[in-house]
């Protein structure tokens, strides 16, 4: 048992130290990053690039009957934010995200929750849930036009059968805004319903079986061992739904058009007016890296409240 115990120690004294010091390939610190360097530089390229390009060109004026483009530098930005149009927008876009957020966050922990307890052959309603995702934009917006129209729709039907007028959904500010914001939510449903589920599928049982053994069942085990462990996720998917109403614009163009009486007109719905309507598209671009600098503060304050709240715990 010596001579084992004197042949490891040999071994152990043989061996590098300093990762970095190693001959064998892959022991560095830097090789991970040397090998990702050429997938960093074409998601750079693809990424960055148009984003760059993009918040130089808000700094000039269009060319106007063959001249050149003229450098304003933020002018364009001081006359964003004097335009009472760009304020109005960005109210409704708070409470069109706050929305979005609200409904999209509770229903996907409703429904993740739901299917995380299917088993057997109902496990199939889990793939079934990805159905709205393959369905674009477009579509989904004519297709709630469709059920929310006032006069053969199938909302304002059922709520005849019982009794009740509905009322002209698309017609009126706040009713509409109702409707976009359950049109955006039922498109962004499936991936915050696979995020979620996918946090709670990767949750070690042995926490909730100690809390099943101290009594903790149903809302008290969700609520205190759960919902904890399920934040990375949850953060996640809340910093996917802001991106995604945030800059969408295909459900509010299709469904309503910014209106009625621009009731839901979004940042994305005045930057898209303002460059095809009045072919200020400088001023859009502006309006744009102006939506890239909200999201990314709304991104870094979802994650600093994650990490105070795993603190917390």
């Amino acid at each position: 048992m010596t001579a084992l115990a004197e042949r490891a120690r040999r071994k152990r004294e043989q061996r590098p130290s300093d990762p970095n010091n190693s001959v064998m390939i892959g022991q560095g610190r830097s090789t991970p990053y040397l090998f990702s360097l050429p997938t960093i530089i074409v998601v750079a390229a693809v990424l960055a690039f148009p984003v760059l390009y993009g918040v130089w060109e808000s700094l000039f004026r269009p060319e106007i009957l063959g001249a050149p483009e003229e450098w304003v530098g933020l002018q364009n930005y001081a006359e964003m934010f004097q335009d009472e149009m760009f304020w109005s927008s960005l109210i409704r876009t708070f409470i069109f995200v706050g929305g979005c957020l609200i409904v999209g966050t509770t229903l996907g922990l409703l429904f993740a929750f739901a299917l995380f307890q299917v088993i057997g052959r109902a496990r199939f309603l889990r793939s079934i849930s990805l159905a709205p995702y393959l369905i674009s934009n477009v579509a989904a917006a004519l297709m709630f036009r469709i059920l929310f129209n006032s006069q053969f729709g199938l909302v304002n039907g059922l709520l005849g059968q019982i009794g009740i007028d509905g009322p002209s959904w698309l017609s009126q500010p706040v009713t509409a805004m109702l409707v976009v914001i359950f049109a955006q939510v039922w498109t962004d449903l499936p991936l915050t319903i696979l995020l979620l589920l996918g946090g709670l599928m990767t949750i070690d049982k042995s926490y909730l079986d100690a809390a099943l053994v101290d009594g903790a069942t149903g809302w008290t085990r969700a609520r205190y061992v759960t919902m904890p462990l399920l934040t990375p996720q949850i953060v996640i998917s809340t910093v996917w739904l802001s991106y995604s109403t945030l800059t969408g614009l295909g459900v509010v163009l299709a469904l309503t058009g910014g209106g009625p009486l621009n009731a839901t007109t979004t940042l994305s719905m005045d930057m898209y007016l303002t460059a095809f309507r009045s072919l200020e598209f400088n001023r859009a671009l502006a309006i744009a890296t102006f939506i890239l600098v909200l999201n990314a503060l709304l991104t870094l304050s979802y994650i600093r409240v994650s990490r105070r709240y795993e603190v917390a715990l």
